[in-house]
């Protein structure tokens, strides 16, 4: 149903661009107060970030809500081509996620890399760098998963809860 993929889409943008350019606007603001380039623009690198993991997670959340409508239209009508396209928008999702949590993974990694190597070589530019991006990836991920939170995401009964269904 591509009524939901475009739905998750345009929240994903509209959040992305209110909460990025809200970040951005606290960089700009940083410049001004401080007079600190490098931490107004370091601040606007992560609004920019936030547009773009909110924009992600919107077209994720379309992907899904969509998918697992057609497969479960798909079971109740009995088209097979209905079932069998939702179930390929949920792969597409789960993949594209596991893909991005894996970029993540390697990129907080080669961070803390920089900070330990940069601490024992004595290296400050180097050890900046990591956790620059430590930072980085910590504030970017928060406001990520505020937002799925927001939504409504950390209200999801979870498989070990199926047995007692009072609560829903």
């Amino acid at each position: 149903m591509g009524l939901l993929k475009d739905l998750g889409m345009k929240a994903g943008e509209v959040t992305g661009l209110v909460l990025g350019g809200s970040v951005r606007v606290v960089g700009e603001l940083t410049e001004t107060v401080t007079g600190s380039k490098s931490a107004g623009r370091f601040i606007k690198e992560i609004g920019n970030g936030v547009e773009h993991a909110t924009k992600f997670t919107g077209k994720t959340a379309g992907e899904i809500a969509s998918g697992t409508w057609d497969m479960a239209a798909g079971v109740l009508t009995q088209d097979q081509q209905q079932f069998e396209d939702g179930c390929h928008d949920v792969g597409e999702a789960v993949t594209t996620t596991v893909n991005g949590v894996g970029r993540t993974f390697c990129h907080v990694v080669e961070n803390g890399a920089n900070v330990v190597n940069g601490l024992k070589d004595h290296d400050e530019e180097l050890m900046q760098k990591g956790a620059k991006g430590l930072v980085y990836a910590a504030a970017i991920g928060a406001i990520a998963v505020g937002v799925v939170d927001m939504l409504g995401g950390d209200g999801v009964p979870l498989a070990e809860d199926a047995d007692d269904a009072s609560h829903l």
